[in-house]
C-alpha cells in the first residue's frame, strides 16, 4: 500500500535541531508564513465541518428507510470519506511543525528548526487529503445525478431536494479545500532543502515526494477540481445526466474558479452577518409599558418574603460535633443526600436547591486531597454553617 494511502501512518518523532540562518532567512520566513496561513485556513473551516456533520446526521437518520437506494448508498460512502478526513487531524500535524518555527519578523543567526522528517510527514498527509477530497468531489456528483432523477420523478421530493443541496455544498467546499491544499504543498516543498536531516530517514528508501502535487494527481485533478466547464470553456447543460431541459442546473454552475471563490466568500459573509444580527439585542418583543418601567430610575421598594422552604436563620453547630474525620464527612454527605431524596423533612439542607447543594459538594471535593483530615473537617463545618444560614 502506498505511503499516502495508509490510514494509521506512524508519524516521526517531533524533533528540532540547530541550524545557521545566514543564507536561508528568506526561506525560513516564507515557511513560517505558510504554516501560519495553513493554521488559519484549516482551523476555520467551520462551514465545511457543519456540512459534513449534516451529512453524517442524514446518513444515520435515513439508514433504514433508504438503505436500498443507490444514491443513499453513495452518500454513505461520502460520509465514510469525510470521517477519514476528520480523523487525519491535519491541524495538529501543522501545529507540531509550526511550534518549532521562529517568528517571521526576527530570525536569529542560530535557530532551532524542525527536522526534515516532520515536514515530509506533513506533505504525505496532504497527499492523502487531496485524494480523499477528490473522492468526495466524485461521489457527490454521482449522488447528485441520482437525486436529480428522483426529483424529476417527484419521489420523496423534499428529502431529495435537501440531499441535492447538501451534495452541492460538499462538492463546492471539497474543490476549494483541495485547490488550497495543492497551493500550500507547492509552497512547503522547497523548504525541505533548508531543514536539518536526521541520521535515519523516515521515508522509505525508494519513496520520493512529488515536486508538484497537481502533476502527481494527474488528469483527474484538472478535470474535477480545476475545470468548471467542458473542453471549450462552456458549461455543460447535462453534467448531472438529467433528461430534457437542465437550465436550473446550468444556472447553479460557475464557469470560472473565481466564481466559486466569490460564492464561498459571499456565503461566509452572509453567515457572519446573520450571526451578528442574532446576537444583537432586540426589544421588539418587550411590551412598551414594561420597557418604560425598566428605564425609570425609581422602581419602588423591593419586598422580600420568606417561602415555605426558607433557610433557618440559626443552626446549632453541636449537631456536627460527631464529625471528626474525612470518612465521617463522606458518611454525613451520603446520609444527607439520602434524606433529601427519601425524607426531605429530616434533611438539614431541606431549604436548599439541588444546585446549591451540588456546588457545596464541589467545593469540598476540591479541597479533599489538599487538606489534612483535621483541616478538612474544620473547612467542612465552616462551609456547611455558611450554607445552611446564608445559602451560599
Amino acid at each position: 500500500m502506498a505511503l499516502w494511502n495508509q490510514r494509521n501512518l506512524d508519524p516521526p518523532v517531533v524533533l528540532n535541531a540547530p541550524c545557521k540562518s545566514k543564507n536561508i532567512k528568506s526561506q525560513i520566513s516564507a515557511l513560517t508564513k505558510t504554516s501560519t496561513s495553513m493554521l488559519n485556513y484549516y482551523s476555520t473551516l467551520n462551514t465545511f465541518e457543519k456540512a459534513a456533520a449534516y451529512e453524517t446526521r442524514f446518513v444515520n437518520r435515513f439508514k433504514y428507510r433508504l438503505r436500498n437506494m443507490h444514491g443513499f448508498q453513495i452518500m454513505r460512502r461520502v460520509n465514510q470519506t469525510l470521517i477519514r478526513i476528520k480523523n487525519m487531524d491535519l491541524v495538529q500535524v501543522i501545529m507540531d511543525l509550526h511550534s518549532f518555527l521562529p517568528e517571521s519578523e526576527y530570525i536569529p543567526q542560530t535557530v532551532n528548526l524542525p527536522v526534515r522528517s516532520n515536514l515530509e510527514y506533513l506533505l504525505v498527509r496532504m497527499q492523502g487529503l487531496c485524494k480523499l477530497l477528490m473522492r468526495v468531489v466524485y461521489l457527490t456528483k454521482e449522488a447528485a445525478r441520482f437525486h436529480v432523477k428522483q426529483i424529476v420523478n417527484m419521489h420523496l421530493y423534499p428529502t431529495y431536494v435537501m440531499f441535492l443541496g447538501l451534495m452541492g455544498e460538499l462538492w463546492l467546499f471539497s474543490r476549494s479545500v483541495c485547490r488550497r491544499t495543492v497551493q500550500f504543498y507547492e509552497e512547503l516543498y522547497p523548504a525541505l532543502e533548508i531543514l536539518p536531516d536526521t541520521k535515519m530517514s523516515w521515508l522509505p528508501e525508494h519513496y520520493q515526494l512529488p515536486v508538484s502535487l497537481a502533476a502527481w494527481l494527474g488528469e483527474e485533478y484538472e478535470r474535477d477540481i480545476l475545470q468548471c466547464g467542458d473542453a471549450n470553456g462552456a458549461t455543460s447543460s447535462n453534467w448531472l445526466g438529467s433528461e430534457g431541459d437542465a437550465d436550473l442546473f446550468t444556472l447553479l454552475q460557475h464557469s470560472t474558479t473565481d466564481g466559486e471563490e466569490q460564492l464561498l466568500s459571499r456565503k461566509q459573509e452572509t453567515e457572519q452577518a446573520n450571526k451578528s444580527v442574532e446576537e444583537a439585542p432586540s426589544f421588539s418583543s418587550v411590551p412598551k409599558a414594561l420597557l418604560l418601567q425598566s428605564l425609570r430610575s425609581d422602581t419602588g421598594e423591593v419586598v422580600e418574603r420568606k417561602g415555605r422552604n426558607a433557610l433557618p436563620t440559626q443552626f446549632d453547630a453541636k449537631r456536627l460535633e460527631h464529625i471528626r474525620s474525612k470518612f465521617h464527612v463522606q458518611q454525613f454527605l451520603k446520609q444527607e443526600r439520602t434524606n433529601r431524596t427519601d425524607s426531605p423533612a429530616k434533611a438539614l439542607t431541606k431549604g436548599l436547591s439541588e444546585q446549591q447543594f451540588g456546588d457545596f459538594n464541589v467545593r469540598l471535593m476540591k479541597e479533599f486531597n489538599r487538606l489534612s483530615s483535621v483541616e478538612f473537617v474544620k473547612f467542612f463545618k465552616e462551609q456547611f454553617l455558611q450554607l445552611v444560614t446564608e445559602g451560599t
